[in-house]
C-alpha cells in the first residue's frame, strides 16, 4: 500500500510539472532606444526562474526515491531538459545585455561605424542573428521549446563569444585613443565612445571637469 501510494505520489508531481511547462511562455517586449524601436528582447523572468529552480530540486528528489523506477525516464527527460533551459536562460539574458550595449554604439553612432568598420559589419551579423532568435521566440514563446530548440543553447554561447571579440576590439580602439591622449584615461569607456561617437567637437564640454583640473568650459570658434 505504502509503495503503491508513494508511486502515485511521484506521478502527481511528475503531471504537474508536465502540466506547468506546457503552459510557461517566456515574455518578449519592445526594445527601444531614443525613443526609436530597435528590436525584441526578453522581459525579466525571475519568477519563472524561481519555479524552475523549484522545479529541479523536486526531481532531483524524485529522482533518488527506491520508487521511481517506473517514471524514471520521464524524471530523466525533465532534469535533462529544465537543465538546459536554465543554462539557456542565464546564457540568454548575458547576451541580450551584451547586445544592447554594443547595438547602441554599432548601430546608434554613424561615427563609430566608419571608424571601426571591420568590427560594424561583424556586429550587423550577430545583431541579425539575435534578431532572428528574438522573431521565432515571439512567434512560439513556450519556454521549454524555445530553449530547446534549434541548439539554441549552442547558437546563443556562439553569440555570446562574438559579442566578446567585438568588445574587446571596442576597448583596443578606446586604449589606442588614450594612448594617443592619455587624460581620456579619466574618464569611463562610455563617456570616451560619447565623445568619438559624435561629430559635434562640443560633446566635450562635460566632461572637461574629469579631463582638466580646474577647467569647466572651453570656448570653441570655426577655423576660417
Amino acid at each position: 500500500i505504502n509503495e503503491s501510494a508513494q508511486e502515485a505520489k511521484i506521478e502527481k508531481e511528475i503531471a504537474n510539472i508536465e502540466e506547468a511547462w506546457k503552459d510557461h511562455a517566456l515574455g518578449v517586449m519592445k526594445y527601444k532606444k531614443d525613443g526609436v524601436e530597435r528590436g525584441l528582447i526578453l522581459k525579466p523572468a525571475e519568477e519563472l526562474k524561481l519555479e524552475l529552480e523549484d522545479n529541479m530540486l523536486n526531481l532531483q528528489t524524485v529522482s533518488s526515491s527506491r520508487f521511481v523506477a517506473t517514471f524514471i525516464d520521464q524524471v530523466k527527460k525533465w532534469e535533462k531538459a529544465l537543465n538546459i533551459v536554465a543554462e539557456c536562460l542565464e546564457v540568454w539574458f548575458v547576451v541580450q545585455r551584451k547586445w544592447a550595449y554594443l547595438e547602441s554604439i554599432f548601430i546608434g553612432a554613424e561615427d563609430i561605424r566608419m571608424q571601426l568598420p571591420e568590427e560594424a559589419k561583424r556586429f550587423d551579423g550577430i545583431d541579425k542573428a539575435f534578431k532572428k532568435i528574438m522573431t521565432d521566440t515571439a512567434k512560439n514563446p513556450n519556454v521549454v521549446e524555445a530553449c530547446t530548440t534549434n541548439d539554441r543553447l549552442d547558437t546563443l554561447n556562439k553569440i555570446s563569444d562574438r559579442l566578446d571579440s567585438c568588445q574587446k576590439s571596442l576597448s583596443d580602439y578606446l586604449d589606442t585613443k588614450r594612448a594617443a591622449f592619455p587624460r581620456f584615461f579619466f574618464i569611463s569607456d562610455d563617456e570616451l565612445l560619447s565623445i568619438l561617437g559624435s561629430s559635434d567637437p562640443t560633446a566635450i564640454q562635460i566632461h572637461l571637469l574629469k579631463l582638466f583640473d580646474n577647467v569647466k568650459s572651453m570656448t570653441f570658434g570655426r577655423n576660417n
